[in-house]
């Protein structure tokens, strides 16, 4: 059967902003908090049509206690909130590990999966064991002196139990293995030896399996895509997620199914949308020196500077994940070209509903209970949103028409034609833009916006 799967989310005490100020007076309103993001979870990803998610979090002392007070086990290492049994849950969190590399701290994000409360306990014993700070902090660092002692930790934490799993995160970001922050050619070069046990690697949303097919070393990777979500909002939930053929929703059978690549498709978010997707410098960057709100530059990657260094702040660009994957490819050894590659896993790039809705209604703000009206009377026709992704252009048609308001339909179309770009597309912390009506080319893209005149650049 299929099971679509969002397995890297976040709870309410993610980043230690809600952690920090937890007292044992706090925590009934704490508890409420948390309880109504999971209330609100059951509510959004039945129209997501999401069957299961990450709990986030899960080792998080006060969310693991709130955890085993309000959830029930449905079938092994499987939950349900109760009362609420529109989604089952996973225990699920994302640890920092970080790695001294050429005089800076390499860090990279790792998600782990766990099949029940004791093994998430006896983790938390290892991070006391290794003095790692985590009781104010939902997403914790593990900070490690070298590859052997990263390598040394992740197999203490897999000897737990041989059914915990770890996935590097969203490997293509500045906080992702291959991720610019600094740069790295293959997996070994942070993990050591624990790089032989890495079955499944996140795309992430500056990535999909085609991207990632530009990579030798990860052909034969599991491929998952996950919304790493932090928030329980209809555009950040279930935006990419996964579809695994099981025989029965237990975790063991879910864990059988990523080991051995039995995904039947991810469904992913355009790559140009993401976040990191181009190299460039995005306007009113913070940092004294940088640019005011009317300078940016971003570039496709055979259009970066010399150095990567921008031409308008003379510092050193965001390196898109584009750039990366083609850099990693020629230092695997690979003579690939993009246009080239054909994934053995299948996947379907999909614009989030809620993300055309809000170009089509011209509404920026996408909690707006306009946009929130239109997205579940679209749902009400067709079902859940991920049906929409799989439907054909007349099916969907057929459905839709004189049903929703035409604008909304034309702008669905255009998606389904593929007639629809991202002006300015993703790049250095920025999300792209959806453009629709036409087509764009993110191989053959260099824009500089400077409001003074700019020194020699070599290009």
């Amino acid at each position: 059967m299929e099971l679509t799967a969002d397995l890297h989310a976040h709870s309410v005490f993610a980043g230690g902003t809600q952690a920090l100020k937890l007292t044992p007076e706090k925590y009934s309103e704490n508890k409420k908090k948390a309880v109504n993001h999971l209330i609100k979870t059951n509510e959004t990803m039945p129209l997501k049509g999401i069957d299961l998610i990450g709990t986030g979090d899960c080792q998080f002392t006060i969310w693991t206690e709130i955890l085993k007070e309000v959830v029930i086990e449905d079938s092994p290492g499987i939950f349900y909130l109760e009362g609420n049994f529109n989604t089952r849950f996973i225990l699920q969190t994302e640890i920092i590990f970080t790695l001294p590399v050429q005089k800076h701290s390499k860090i990279v994000h790792i998600v782990f999966l766990f099949p029940n409360f004791t093994t998430v306990d006896s983790f938390r014993d290892l991070l006391n064991r290794w003095g790692v700070k985590h009781e104010k902090m939902a997403r914790p660092y593990v900070k490690c002196e070298s590859k052997v002692q990263v390598s040394h930790r992740i197999f203490q934490i897999l000897e737990i139990d041989p059914l915990i799993e770890f996935i590097p995160a969203h490997i293509m970001t500045p906080q992702g293995v291959f991720g610019s922050n600094i740069k790295l050619t293959r997996l070994s070069d942070f993990f050591g030896t624990a790089s032989s046990r890495i079955k499944i690697v996140e795309t992430g949303l500056s990535a999909d399996p085609q991207f990632l097919g530009l990579i030798p070393e990860l052909d034969n990777k599991t491929l998952i895509s996950n919304s790493d979500a932090h928030s329980s909002a209809l555009h950040r939930m279930g935006r990419e997620f996964t579809v695994l053929n099981v025989s029965k929703i237990t975790y063991s059978q879910i864990i059988k199914c990523l080991r051995n690549n039995k995904v039947d498709y991810t469904v992913e978010f355009p790559p140009e949308e993401g976040r990191f997707f181009l190299t460039g410098h995005r306007s009113g960057r913070k940092k004294p020196g940088l640019h005011d709100d009317s300078q940016y530059c971003y570039f496709s990657p055979q259009y970066v500077p010399k150095n990567d260094i921008c031409p308008i702040c003379h510092k050193s660009l965001t390196i898109g994940v584009f750039q990366r994957c083609m850099e990693i490819s020629k230092a695997q050894g690979g003579q690939r070209n993009l246009n080239d590659i054909n994934p053995k896993q299948k996947f379907i790039r999909m614009v989030p509903l809620i993300d055309i809705l809000s170009k089509a209604r011209n509404v920026k703000t996408k909690t707006a209970k306009s946009l929130i009206r239109d997205y579940q009377h679209i749902n009400s026709i067709i079902g859940p949103e991920s049906i929409l992704w799989k439907m054909t252009l007349d099916e969907m048609e057929a459905k839709l028409s004189g049903q929703i308001d035409e604008t909304i339909l034309n702008a669905l179309k255009h998606v389904k034609k593929g007639n629809f770009t991202f002006y300015p597309y993703g790049y250095d912390g920025k999300y792209g833009a959806l453009k629709l009506g036409e087509r764009g080319n993110f191989q053959d893209i260099k824009v500089i916006k400077s409001s003074t005149p700019l020194q020699q650049v070599l290009f």
